[in-house]
This record gives C-alpha cells, sequence and structure tokens, in this order.
C-alpha cells in the first residue's frame, strides 16, 4: 500500500542580519570596559563558590586522575561527568522531564564501569539549571524541574545567569548585544552549556541534550584523554580515535579544507594528539557548495570537553567582547572575530556559532570533531534533497519501492554532499546501524515519548528513526519496576507493516504490530504515553 503524502513544512526565509546599534553618546570606551571586568570578576566568584560548594560532595578520590594503567581493583580509572541542562521550566517539559532524565541517566549506567564489563570509566550526573532571582525561592520546594531532575538521581546546581547582555561590548557594526537574546533556540541562556567546563573534578565532562540515549561505552574517546600518547595504551587510543574522528576533520587537519582529503592518514593526524574537546557538526543547517560547508556550526546536543576555568572565563570574555558582526556569505569581515562563522549557523551567536569558532580555529588540534552517525546521530542524510527548493530543508532518500515517475511529490532525489565532499557515503546516517551508534539524538526523529505512530515510510529515515525510538523503550524497560510489561492494551494493526533496516542498508518490510514492536507497551496508542510514576518521598 503507497504512503500517504505529507506535505513538508512551511519554508522560513533567512533573517536579513541585525542592524548595529549606535555607539550611546554618554557613555566611554572606559566605562563599558570597567563595567565588563566587573562582569567577568563576578563570573569568576560564582565559579570558586560553586565549585567550593560541589566539592562538598563530590565523588571524585586521588586515584582518578592517576596517568597510569590501573589493575581491576583500582578502576575506575576516572569519573566522567555528564550533565544536562534547562532554561526555563516550562509545564510541558515538566510534563516529561523526569521520563527523559531518568532513562538518560539509566543509558549512560549501563555503559559505565561498573555495570559495562567493557568500561573502565565511572560515571556522575549533574543537572544545570538558573537560579532564582528571589533569595527566597527554593526550588526544591517549588520548581517542578528541579525535583524531577533531583528524583531522576541528578546532582542540581543552580547557575548564576551565564550572561548579563547589557555589557556587551558594541564594536563598530557588532550586532550581537542587539541580537544575542533571541539568537537559536534559547538566547544567551543556552551559554549556560558552557558550566560544563566548571566540572573540574573531572578529567572529562559531557554535556547533552536531553532527548538524547548513550548505546556504548565511549572508552575510545576518554582513554585518549586519559593516557598520554608516548604510552603503549595512548597510541592505541589515537588509532581507535581515528576510526570514530569526522572525515572533515582529518581533510580540514590535512589541507585546511574540509571538503578535501590530503596525503595524511587519519590515524597520522592523531597520532601524538592532545585532546581537550569532542564535538559534532550540523551540516543540515548550511547550504553546501556556497563557501558555508568551510564554517559549520557545532550540533549542541553533544559537547565532550576537558574542564577548565581559564576556558570557561575566556569564553565568556568572547562574548562580551562583542567581536560578532552580521552576514551570511561565510566569508570574513563576518561571524566572530570577523572570521567568517556568521549568520548563517543557526544559533551564531551562542553555543553553535562561538564553538565552532573556538574549535575550529583557536583550539583545532587540540578539539575533535567526531563521525556524526557514531556519535550524536540524527538519522539524516548526507545529501541534499530535490524535495523542497530550500537546501537546508532535511529530507530523506526516497525509497525504491515508493518512487512514482509520474508523480512529482514522490519522484524526488539526493543531489551533492552537504559538507561539499565528492562522496559522503560514510556520513549518511539514516543508512547507519543504529547498533553501531554511539550516541542516539531523537531531534529529527522527535521524542520517543510523543508517540507519534510507527507506520508512515517514505524514506530511508522512517526505519531507522523506528529502531531508534525502540532503542529507547528499550533502555526504559531496564529500570527497576519497568520491565515486564504487558502489550494486551496496545492499540494497533496486527499486520503491520513492519520496517527495519538491513545490514546491506536496504529496507525490510514485516508483518507485525509496530506499536508493540517499536514501542514495547509503554505507548498503548498514537499519542497515548504511560508515563513513569514518580517515586513517592
Amino acid at each position: 500500500m503507497a504512503p500517504s503524502p505529507r506535505r513538508p513544512s512551511p519554508q522560513r526565509s533567512p533573517r536579513s542580519p541585525p542592524k548595529s546599534k549606535p555607539h550611546p553618546s554618554n557613555t566611554s570606551n572606559a566605562h563599558i570596559q570597567r563595567k565588563v571586568l566587573i562582569a567577568l570578576l563576578f563570573a569568576l566568584i560564582s565559579i570558586v563558590r560553586w565549585n567550593r560548594d560541589l566539592a562538598k560532595t563530590a565523588p571524585i578520590s586521588a586515584s582518578d586522575f592517576r596517568f597510569a594503567i590501573a589493575t581491576p581493583e583500582e578502576l575506575p580509572l576516572a569519573t566522567v561527568g555528564y550533565a544536562v541542562s534547562i532554561t526555563k521550566c516550562s509545564p510541558k517539559l515538566a510534563n516529561r522531564l523526569y521520563d527523559a532524565a531518568m532513562v538518560l541517566k539509566r543509558s549512560i549506567e549501563i555503559v559505565s564501569y561498573p555495570i559495562h564489563p567493557d568500561s573502565r570509566y565511572g560515571a556522575a550526573f549533574y543537572a544545570f539549571t538558573l537560579k532564582s532571582e528571589d533569595p527566597n525561592y527554593d526550588p526544591a520546594k517549588s520548581d517542578r524541574c528541579h525535583q524531577a531532575l533531583s528524583l531522576a538521581g541528578w546532582k542540581v546546581l543552580p547557575q548564576d545567569k551565564p550572561l548579563y547582555p547589557e555589557l556587551i561590548k558594541e564594536p563598530e557594526g557588532s550586532g550581537l548585544k542587539m541580537g544575542i537574546r533571541s539568537d537559536g533556540c534559547c538566547g544567551d541562556m543556552e551559554l549556560i552549556k558552557l558550566a560544563t567546563y566548571k566540572l573540574t573534578e573531572h578529567p572529562m565532562a559531557i554535556h547533552l541534550d536531553l532527548d538524547t540515549l548513550v548505546r556504548h561505552p565511549m572508552d575510545e574517546l576518554f582513554d585518549v584523554v586519559y593516557f598520554p600518547p608516548h604510552t603503549a595504551e595512548g597510541k592505541k587510543a589515537r588509532i581507535q580515535l581515528a576510526e570514530v574522528a569526522a572525515p572533515t576533520y582529518i581533510n580540514r587537519r590535512s589541507t585546511g579544507d574540509p571538503s578535501k582529503s590530503g596525503a595524511q592518514t587519519a590515524v597520522e593526524v592523531l597520532a601524538n594528539i592532545t585532546v581537550d574537546a569532542y564535538f559534532t557538526k550540523d551540516y543540515n543547517m548550511i547550504i553546501p557548495n556556497n563557501r558555508q560547508e568551510k564554517k559549520v556550526g557545532v550540533q549542541g546536543g553533544f559537547l565532550a570537553v576537558r574542564p577548565s576555568h581559564e576556558t570557561y572565563i575566556q569564553l565568556i570574555s568572547y562574548v562580551y567582547s562583542g567581536e560578532f558582526y552580521g552576514g551570511y556569505d561565510a566569508r570574513p569581515p563576518t561571524g566572530w572575530f570577523k572570521s567568517g562563522y556568521g549568520k548563517h549557523i543557526w544559533g551564531a551567536l551562542t553555543i553553535q556559532g562561538l564553538m565552532a569558532y573556538y574549535f575550529d580555529v583557536e583550539q583545532l588540534e587540540r578539539s575533535v570533531e567526531l563521525n556524526r552517525c557514531r556519535y550524536n546521530n540524527i538519522a539524516d542524510n548526507a545529501r541534499v534533497s530535490s524535495f523542497a527548493r530550500n537546501p537546508k530543508f532535511p529530507r530523506g532518500t526516497l525509497l525504491p519501492f515508493v518512487r512514482d515517475p509520474n508523480n512529482e511529490r514522490y519522484n524526488f532525489h539526493d543531489k551533492e554532499c552537504r559538507d561539499g565532499r565528492e562522496n559522503c557515503d560514510d556520513t549518511d546516517c539514516q543508512r547507519f546501524p543504529v547498533k553501531k551508534a554511539r550516541i542516539l539524538h531523537y531531534t529529527y526523529c522527535k521524542n520517543p515519548w510523543n508517540c507519534q505512530g510507527c507506520d508512515y515510510l517514505e524514506t530511508y529515515k522512517e526505519p531507522t528513526c523506528y529502531e531508534m525510538i525502540r532503542e529507547w523503550f528499550r533502555v526504559r524497560s531496564t529500570i527497576p519496576g519497568e520491565g515486564n510489561r504487558t502489550l494486551d492494551n496496545v492499540v494497533g494493526n496486527e499486520t503491520g507493516p513492519l520496517s527495519f533496516i538491513r545490514p546491506d542498508g536496504e529496507v525490510e518490510l514485516r508483518t507485525g504490530n509496530c506499536m508493540k514492536e517499536f514501542f514495547l507497551g509503554f505507548c498503548l496508542d498514537i499519542r497515548q504515553y504511560d508515563a513513569m510514576k514518580w517515586p513517592t518521598t
């Protein structure tokens, strides 16, 4: 049976670059500099106070920092800090936050020491929230999001505002001060993710969006940070890292152009590397073959960093400098410090643009872009589709048995690679085996708890998304009290179809109830999610 057509979402036209706000005639440069220094000093004091309080309960021992090969009795080698953040506790978020936080935490636990037999790294869990301006407000009693995160096992660390936009400088032509409050998803509050750099009790800290899931141990990343390159373990770790590094990163290091390969292999490029950060990029947010593929924003759902107070202060000071200039052409003198990392990046003024500039320009040799199918997989197509006029519109590859040459709606095709390379099959995440992905991200597949259905089939993206959703519910079923679900009350069509990606990358159809197969009894019907019960205190 042919799938029912769906209309593409309406296109959005690019916004014009913000106009620069004129210099206030009654404010001297010296006065602005004093205000910025005060803001940075306030941030430094906040870090000291925050870490002093955190140290009282930090589950870290001195052995976590020894660069030696541990015996089983000395495991874990180190404890990795995992963090999530929220900037506003909306009713919609509060309604599903407990489930999201519980399943994400559980997914990390079962791939970490001591549960997973192949991991040598433990895990600690933190949640960043914004402090209330009311000194008498107790979030533990009144904030439902704070309560959900705490009950889910995350240590809630309320943060001061990451930035005071009114103190941002205004160099001539800068649009940062005027535009940062409305930039990206969350404006300047998105910078709360930088608090990950303050988790200095840990040799490595990872910030994840709440709609992610960790599927495998990430020791291949941690070993590079833990073991120096001259040691036997360090050499082995860097060879393993070469298998998961993004080909665009290896190209950039080898030739200076992420779309063009060079003579150096990935193993050679990474042989002696010291890593301070891992990240992925969002190629769906740029127009390829328009210079933008050389200046791509980071994907904010996954950031792994070596914590450092100095780096935190440095990044905040970059924002206060005001050194961001409007423009969409990915060329100097636009973007951060006129480097070209500009408004063509979604979230350019905060995490996505700022960190792309920092990792690519200032810390290229110590920051590694990872293959986004292995880390932060969103089941996206590596190529632009002819489905929509806007090349940024993401669309999976049309399935052969769905194609209809007589119907334009079902006759679209793939075009050029989004990352500018001639061949990008190694980052075609819509067909990448879910079982090989380390981190899954549901931003494109939509949140599992939405229970949106599972019988729609048009592109390779859909069966991969269904498998990713099944994995989320599988992890939920491992939480104590969540297993042994009955399927008696599940509604659905018992004849299917069920769609699966085969090992050869093609789609196989089977008979069965997809509601039972992919949602495992946690969705009773379309949009009827059976939520977890909060524990009683």
